[in-house]
């Protein structure tokens, strides 16, 4: 029997939900965080955010652990470093200063040297991408808010200079006339969509047209990319002088080793022989993969009431790894993944176990390019078509048609990363996907259902849209639970250009957190049999505990981006959120709801200020909520010293007036200042990040953390905090 404290006890991951215990009222957690406080207990390890990552030739994916709404992101649409703003949603754990990483595997196709999150203007975060090469990007929230997409056309070049110059041996003479930008750019996406498919007979047929054009940006890609659609299908004569024409036109491109490497592939298929007149199986094989491991620590001091107490927040070695490997074949393209991590807890407080094992990602897969389906075995993940999140299971997806995808998956859904295979819900999920519906516009419906103990668990109906075209983009997602009759999530995010060099980004989410599921009953009760606890209080009440333990969240952002001149971008957005109570029933205390909370920022971003290359971002943000009144104020910077060295000074302060028993906000405020250093050479990076907290509040039990208006001291006056934190990691890729 599991009691109730471990049932309130986050997990590292849930595929649909969220489970933050301080969102359920239980009690016991707000008390543990007071003592901690006051450092008679350990401050628990908060999850981190950053999830998975998977890169292909045309973008990057990444996904979280919690919902994020895309606010803003710098520079708008070129450059070889891209910082994208995001702001966490209920579910979301509270930033700890320290960020955060994920392995990148050198040679990967997006050309992505690494990624980091980070914190930024008050509660937000920062993503930052930095590419080896200038890139022009598109940024395409996913549907769920649990991941975001890059859309990545590589340019000829580091610089943002203008379109190509004239080939130095010209072999293909333009003979269409450049077609408007519009439907240029319409057929760049639908050639890459066509690579992504694996319709090589559409690619070669669109990036052909796109070769018939005088210079264009893209122009560089469509030649590379003809070659490699003619490779993938088997048309090594024809690929090779795509490849040479590539080398003839852009001697200086971006891309020119990568070419020269599969070029160099190609001679020796063509020089080597077996029986069967097949080339060595050993040119279409490639490994690769990146080791991430990092030191934290960080150490705090608490006094309150005139008592003071130290504690170590957290002491451990976080170490990833993520291995890839993958054959392209004439028919058949498989490749494999295995990513999996280790955390080593190195405090000596007693009843911790001393390290964890994860493993996120483990599964083969087969890609047939003729007759376009792919099968996915193991333990995987997905942010569209319904599934949210990883899971241990199978997928089969078949393009019937250019215009149709259809996709199934079955499996059980993960509530940790342990290498464990012990579930007790499973699901089933079928998806539809209606590519080019109207110019730009894809659209996609799913229907998902999950049981738990041989119990329905829920039984859900969705639809998600997304367009881009022109600048403009818009993605929508509706989630409803037909057994339990509710409206899980609802969401849109736009990104507008408008006249002027102005760009509008709206978000607009509503959604149950968690999702109403029958196995939530569980949270709070005494037992972890569903099975049980419907013979006790019956289906009927079963259902309403579901039903009351999820909260409704609702949240929205406004905002207008505009580059000033080459060098500077100004943002400005206006914020809408609130958390509704949830009631007491079945022994589960209510939880008051958060109020409405409205936020005003605004933040200069740029680079190049002081020297070239530096990146640099400053903001100031106002937010009043339930009677108390906040404001603060980030910036960061980041210098580089040489080629391979980098740092940056960080400062973020906040300022709280009034007191809100019910969400812990406190009077008083908080300085933070810290620094991140990298340098980098050929095959990886090596970070330091160190930082200093200090906080003044008047009552509160720790920062960020809900007060429990039914214990006995409800508040602690006059509290300071101090922490201090530093770590120190590498990357290294293969």
């Amino acid at each position: 029997m599991t009691s109730r404290e471990e049932l309130c006890r986050p997990p590292p991951i849930s595929t649909r939900r969220r489970r933050w215990a301080e969102h359920f009222g239980c009690g016991w957690r707000r008390g543990a965080w007071a003592l901690a406080g006051l450092g008679l207990l350990p401050v628990p390890a908060l999850a981190d955010v950053l999830d998975q990552l998977a890169t292909d030739a045309g973008s990057v994916v990444i996904q979280f652990t919690c919902p994020m709404s895309y606010v803003s992101n710098y520079p708008l649409r070129s450059g070889d470093e891209l910082r994208i703003e995001l702001q966490p949603l209920p579910g979301c754990p509270p930033p700890t200063g320290l960020g955060e990483t994920l392995p990148v595997a050198s040679g990967n196709p997006a050309g992505l040297v690494d990624v980091r999150l980070e914190q930024s203007l008050g509660s937000r975060r920062a993503l930052t991408l930095h590419f080896a090469r200038t890139v022009d990007f598109l940024i395409r929230p996913r549907a769920g808010l649990t991941g975001i997409e890059i859309i990545l056309a590589r340019r000829a070049g580091r610089t943002e200079a203008a379109p190509a110059g004239p080939p130095t041996v010209a072999s293909r003479a333009p003979v269409r006339a450049l077609p408007p930008p519009g439907d240029l750019e319409k057929m760049i996406a639908e050639a890459r969509t066509a690579m992504q498919d694996r319709d090589y007979d559409t690619a070669i047929r669109l990036y052909t047209r796109l070769l018939e054009f005088p210079e264009h940006p893209a122009r560089p890609q469509a030649q590379e990319y003809l070659g490699l659609a003619r490779e993938r299908k088997g048309q090594l004569a024809q690929a090779k002088l795509e490849y040479q024409e590539y080398l003839n036109r852009y001697p200086d491109g971006a891309d020119v080793e990568a070419v020269r490497q599969r070029l160099a592939a190609i001679v020796t298929l063509d020089g080597a022989s077996k029986p069967g007149g097949e080339g060595p199986d050993g040119s279409r094989w490639r490994v690769n993969g990146a080791l991430v491991q990092e030191y934290r620590h960080d150490t705090n001091t608490v006094t309150s009431s005139g008592i003071t107490a130290n504690g170590v927040g957290q002491s451990a070695i976080d170490t990833d790894a993520d291995l890839q490997l993958k054959r392209h074949g004439d028919v058949y393209d498989f490749s494999a993944r295995v990513f999996a991590g280790y955390v080593r807890d190195l405090s000596s407080v007693d009843g911790l176990a001393p390290g964890q094992a994860r493993l996120p990602q483990a599964f083969v897969e087969v890609d047939d390019t003729r007759s376009h389906w792919v099968a996915r075995l193991g333990r995987q993940s997905q942010s569209t078509g319904g599934v949210y999140g990883t899971y241990d299971g199978g997928y089969f997806g078949w393009r019937v048609q250019p215009g149709l995808r259809l996709g199934i998956a079955a499996g059980a859904p993960l509530e940790t990363y342990d290498a464990s295979f012990n579930h007790q819900r499973v699901f089933g999920n079928l998806s539809a996907e209606f590519i080019g519906v109207l110019p730009g516009l894809d659209v996609s419906t799913f229907l998902y259902q999950q049981n738990a103990s041989g119990v329905l668990d829920s039984r859900q109906v969705g639809l998600e849209a997304r367009y881009y075209q022109n600048g403009h983009s818009l993605v929508g997602q509706v989630d409803y639970d037909v057994s339990y009759r509710v409206l899980n999530a609802a969401t849109l995010v736009a990104s507008w250009a408008l006249p002027g060099r102005w760009v509008l980004t709206a978000i607009g989410d509503h959604r149950k957190n968690p999702f109403v599921a029958t196995y939530d009953a569980l949270i709070g009760q005494p037992t972890t049999s569903l099975d049980l606890l419907i013979q006790t209080l019956g289906i009927d009440a079963v259902h309403s505990l579901a039903r009351d333990r999820s909260a409704t969240s609702d949240s929205a952002t406004l905002g207008l981006q505009r580059p000033i001149g080459d060098r500077l971008q100004w943002g400005n957005d206006v914020s809408f959120s609130r958390v509704g109570p949830t009631p007491a029933s079945g022994g589960v205390a209510a939880t008051p709801g958060s109020g409405t909370a409205i936020s005003y920022s605004t933040q200069l971003l740029g680079g190049g200020w002081i020297v070239d290359g530096d990146m640099n971002a400053v903001g100031l943000s106002y937010a009043s909520r339930a009677g108390t009144k906040g404001a603060s104020m980030f910036g960061s910077a980041r210098y580089p010293i040489g080629a391979a060295v980098r740092f940056g000074p960080r400062l973020q302060f906040g300022y709280t007036s009034g007191n809100d028993p019910a969400t812990g906000t406190s009077a008083g405020w908080s300085a933070s200042p810290s620094i991140l250093a990298d340098w980098r050479f050929k095959r990886g990076l090596v970070q330091f990040e160190a930082g200093y907290e200090r906080a003044n509040f008047n009552a509160s039990l720790a920062p960020g953390v809900p007060i429990d208006p039914n214990a006995p001291t409800p508040t602690l006056l006059d509290q300071q905090t101090r922490r201090f934190w530093v770590s120190l990691g590498y990357n290294v890729s293969f």
